[in-house]
């Protein structure tokens, strides 16, 4: 089966309408598996009006007792494609940092639009700086030495819950992140549309006065 062709630029940005809960609720609506990641991976920095679009940049992370260097993750960050959500995901937890400020502006001057890590962020207030989008568990001040190393990018991961490929979509807001394969992105992408026009509505009418049940059985939104 032929791999499915990359999403344009404008379909990028037509995302940036969608919200994750919907994409999810679309996603089982059409008989696919949400592919939400886990609700603990959070904006770092709160900000309810942030949105984020792109292509999986997927990393692996290693744990260790020993002292690695950094090497691979200086190739990872030098490697980052314009238009990339990269995603650094450990093979166990660790309390060490997976991403910080220096990686945040150079995968913002590379062209990324944000990161996720199934585990610590540092550097807060370097990356508020940078107003780059970072999420992750939580807040971490360890250095990734001694307690993993970054193994290999650009290849298939699981993190969050979820096995993402790169190129996958990936979408990312104040809710959460989620990460539509790229196989399911065609039809999904249109079905969204639709979605999202009659939450609208759904919403519209309810700010105005409409019965939530009566707009439901119109809509089927709720």
């Amino acid at each position: 089966m032929s791999t499915p062709a990359a999403p344009t630029a404008e379909q990028l940005a037509g995302m940036l309408r969608f919200y994750t809960p919907l994409v999810s609720d679309t996603m089982e609506r059409m008989g696919l598996e949400s592919t939400a990641l886990e609700s603990t991976i959070q904006q770092i920095i709160s900000n309810p009006a942030q949105r984020v679009c792109g292509l999986a940049f997927p990393c692996r992370v290693i744990p260790t007792a020993e002292y690695v260097e950094i090497d691979t993750l200086l190739e990872m960050i030098d490697a980052i494609p314009a238009n990339a959500f990269v995603l650094v995901a450990s093979d166990a937890p660790i309390d060490a940092a997976l991403w910080g400020g220096m990686m945040s502006a150079r995968a913002r001057a590379r062209g990324a639009v944000g990161a996720a890590v199934n585990g610590g962020v540092r550097d807060i207030e370097q990356i508020a700086r940078l107003d780059f989008p970072v999420f992750g568990t939580g807040r971490c001040i360890r250095d990734i030495r001694q307690r993993g190393y970054m193994a290999a990018y650009n290849i298939p991961i699981r993190c969050g819950g979820v096995e993402i490929a790169p190129g996958d979509v990936v979408l990312a807001d104040a809710n959460g992140v989620i990460a539509v394969p790229l196989r399911h992105f065609p039809a999904l992408y249109s079905e969204l549309d639709r979605a999202w026009s009659e939450e609208q509505a759904t919403e519209e009418g309810l700010r105005t006065g409409g019965e939530a049940r009566a707009l439901f059985d119109r809509y089927g939104r709720f």
